[in-house]
């Protein structure tokens, strides 16, 4: 079964123009009277929209999964040409430059994690601030379990969130002990310093003494 078709899940069944559909279902076993929906016809309308919504939604992620991988061939053809004409295209197209980025962005990761990841498709879902921190600058930053997780996660902008966070609490930890270190380094030094002064009176001192000895004897002497 190619990749396309498995990103077709349940379309035929969600359509909602199929005749199969005349007595149509909730899809989620919605329970519209614990909603405060209780006219059978208003229910029947939910249910209908449900389902439309539901197939819109895959029908979507088709869509997104043909314009990634069209853009993505697209960029490939020029990089090969070595014209560096492929923003200059995107924008003939009325596409701007971070819409086609970002979709090529989307298809290389898609095709990356497709040995990795059980469902690859889900990338189709990703929203584009987590495709650019997985295919960006930032992305050496996470390691293969904590992409997994995202990727896999119910809710994987929430992850990422939580993800990010920890890392910056450590990376703020790591940083007050530095910061801790180097106070205790700079009262060490401090020390030293006064240390160091307290000797240098000291020797100023016996060498003023030691002077005015040596100019009382070349006054005695005169």
């Amino acid at each position: 079964m190619s990749k396309l078709k498995k990103l077709n899940l349940n379309i035929r069944s969600s359509n909602p123009t199929d005749n199969t559909l005349m007595e149509i279902k909730s899809l989620r076993d919605i329970n519209y009277s614990e909603l405060g929906v209780v006219s059978q016809e208003d229910i029947d309308k939910l249910i209908r929209i449900e389902n439309d919504v539901k197939f819109h939604e895959e029908k979507t992620k088709e869509h997104l999964f043909k314009f990634s991988k069209a853009i993505f061939e697209a960029n490939e053809v020029f990089a090969n040409n070595k014209s560096g004409s492929f923003g200059k295209w995107t924008e003939l197209l009325g596409i701007s430059r971070d819409t086609a980025n970002t979709a090529v962005r989307r298809y290389q990761f898609y095709l990356e994690m497709q040995g990795t990841l059980r469902e690859p498709e889900r990338i189709l879902e990703l929203p584009v601030r987590i495709i650019k921190e997985f295919t960006g600058i930032k992305k050496e930053s996470f390691d293969e379990a904590e992409v997994l997780e995202v990727l896999e996660a119910e809710n994987p902008t929430e992850i990422l969130k939580r993800i990010k966070e920890t890392k910056e609490e450590e990376k703020l930890s790591d940083k007050s002990n530095l910061r801790e270190f180097l106070l205790k380094e700079k009262e060490r030094k401090q020390n030293l310093i006064d240390k160091l002064a307290e000797e240098i009176k000291e020797i100023e001192e016996n060498l003023k003494q030691i002077d005015d000895e040596l100019y009382r004897q070349t006054r005695l002497t005169v």
